[in-house]
């Protein structure tokens, strides 16, 4: 495909992206009449498919309706409708709307230094992350973030925030096997808090299945009930990261819920606005919001932030996610594909790792299954793999770095909720055949 002259600043300069016209459920249509199944839901966002009408009336209605509000002097129903049934299929009490979970994360590290502030204990400020992990564009969610790769360029800006171990059971990063240890990666969070110090530490910020930066990685039995306990101890908030694994991805609202464990607070967005609307949702207990109720203002607002559209859009959302029990064919189809993707790794040499839940599932290729040993950097095997897959009709999200150096490739998946099997196997089909394609490429 040539590559066509734009003036827009495009994420790859030497890439000639295909021009998609409209959308049908998993499939998108680019304007030479190509059709493609939209494996990755967009970025893991698009949980209702493409070209719903109900969707597009409620972004119509509301903008119709009221399209802004100032949140200084006012409020609409919608907000307030949106945040009670939020309420009530999180089991969290306050609610703050914003535009992407960039903003959702920074406005929640900011509620953690207020509630400290405002409880008078304003040296505890710091936030600790996990080391490839991914919150964000900003430097603020960079800082904490710890994906090397996104974070090398903008090193200079970013503060000096506090990293522990990642739970990578398939690269163990302190060189064990998964289950002979006493959760030794949970357990660096109690060592960097002591060694901060308690009374210096706001809160600790992780994904519950990691995205791109990790591959879809999931943490080890036990691991989150080690942490509730560590950051309880510590009197450290606990923010969970719901961005891409919340609003229905792993086949329940919340993927904590999963374990068992609450949170003091979470983030929502990319699913919550069924890929129709931009949202991001910073969500707390009432106890974490309570000494700033105290003080009487919450002072981190932005111009659209909390924006009836937004508040529509998830509230529509939500009652479709119950109306056509869309969850449970996320179990369903997502159980399935990973049984079909683990039986793909026996047939092919290159994949090392199957991992994920519900309808985010990553797929990690290695050089040599025996050794884990990944495939030179240089090969960028996951790119080339995204654009076979892409030129036979597949969009996929391709990831790197999260091994060794830099190295590691990887693929994920995130269709929409709607998926069928038959599509499941369509699907796969197409993504095995580009595999196939890669592997005598490279001579496996």
């Amino acid at each position: 495909m040539a590559k066509n002259n734009t003036h827009v600043l495009e994420y790859d300069f030497d890439f000639a992206f295909p021009k998609i016209t409209h959308g049908k459920g998993i499939y998108l249509y680019d304007d030479t009449g190509k059709e493609y199944i939209d494996g990755c839901g967009g970025m893991i966002s698009n949980s209702l498919g493409h070209g719903r009408e109900d969707m597009a009336k409620v972004v119509a209605d509301q903008t119709a309706s009221v399209a802004f509000v100032n949140r200084h002097v006012a409020t609409t129903d919608v907000i307030e409708k949106a945040a009670d049934k939020l309420h009530e299929v999180t089991g969290m009490d306050r609610f703050f709307t914003v535009c992407g979970g960039t903003e959702a994360n920074e406005i929640c590290t900011k509620i953690a230094r207020l509630h400290w502030y405002h409880k008078g204990q304003p040296d505890k400020n710091k936030i600790i992350g996990r080391w490839n992990s991914y919150h964000g564009y900003s430097i603020d969610t960079l800082s904490y973030g710890g994906h090397s790769g996104r974070r090398k360029e903008f090193m200079s800006y970013l503060r000096d925030d506090i990293h522990t171990i990642p739970p990578y059971c398939y690269r163990c990063w302190l060189g064990k096997e998964c289950g002979s240890c006493d959760l030794d990666c949970a357990n660096s969070l109690e060592e960097e808090i002591l060694k901060h110090g308690p009374e210096n530490i706001a809160a600790f910020i992780f994904e519950v299945v990691s995205g791109t930066a990790m591959n879809a990685s999931v943490a080890p039995d036990g691991y989150y009930k080690r942490i509730r306990e560590i950051c309880d101890k510590y009197d450290v908030l606990m923010i969970v990261d719901e961005v891409m694994t919340g609003s229905g991805r792993t086949g329940s609202m919340l993927a904590i819920d999963q374990y068992g464990i609450k949170p003091d607070i979470v983030t929502l967005a990319k699913s919550v606005g069924g890929g129709y609307f931009p949202v991001g949702i910073a969500c707390c207990t009432e106890e974490v919001i309570e000494p700033i109720k105290e003080h009487g203002l919450f002072s981190p607002v932005h111009t659209w932030a909390s924006n009836p559209i937004a508040s529509a859009v998830a509230l529509k959302t939500l009652e479709i996610f119950e109306e056509e029990n869309l969850f449970e064919n996320v179990r369903v189809q997502g159980s399935y594909m990973k049984e079909q993707l683990e039986a793909m790794k026996e047939r092919h040499p290159s994949i090392g790792n199957i991992s994920g839940k519900g309808l985010m599932l990553g797929v990690e290729f290695v050089k040599d299954k025996a050794t884990k040993e990944p495939f030179d950097p240089k090969l960028k095997i996951a790119d080339r793999l995204a654009l076979a897959a892409m030129d036979m009709g597949l969009f996929v999200m391709n990831t790197a770095g999260f091994a060794e150096e830099g190295a590691g490739d990887g693929i994920m998946f995130g269709p929409c909720f709607e998926i069928t099997r038959e599509e499941v196997d369509k699907m796969l089909n197409i993504f095995e055949n580009a595999i196939s394609k890669i592997e005598a490429e490279e001579e496996m």
